[in-house]
């Protein structure tokens, strides 16, 4: 599955994410990411809800981070990141633009803003998955 497919799927998509962990590993090609996804639908009775969730990116091609502006507060302090998820696009950055024409044919490719870091976030791997952690039913 591509980001793009994977956005579609979610009831608000990458909208609006909290970004709890990031989990790397180079050895089997995979990044982790939990994070809380607003999950709210039209006429629910808590319209800011929340739920717990993991993004699987695998194989793994990509991972890079953006330095944070130093004008924001960059520092942890016990909170998620907030963050909005956008598919990058060919013309978006002379930085990914570089990447993007040598990942392999069908790679899917995304970023989420940071807005607690003015920053951003690119994954690009083969597919994604994704699972809910609080054992809800969809």
């Amino acid at each position: 599955m591509t980001f793009e497919e994977l956005n579609q799927k979610l009831p608000n998509g990458f909208h609006d994410v909290e970004i709890r962990s990031i989990k790397l590993d180079f050895v089997n090609s995979s990044a982790l990411m939990s994070m809380n996804l607003h999950a709210a639908a039209a006429g629910d009775a808590d319209p800011e809800r929340y739920r717990p969730g993991t993004l699987k990116v695998f194989p793994l091609y990509l991972f890079f981070l953006e330095p944070p502006d130093p004008r924001y507060h960059f520092v942890p302090d016990g909170s998620p990141l907030n963050a909005s998820g956008n598919p990058v696009r060919v013309g978006q950055s002379a930085e990914a633009d570089r990447v993007l024409s040598v990942l392999p044919p069908g790679a899917t490719a995304y970023l989420f803003f940071l807005d607690d870091w003015n920053s951003s976030i690119y994954l690009a791997g083969a597919g994604v998955e994704f699972s809910w952690d609080d054992g809800e039913a969809d």
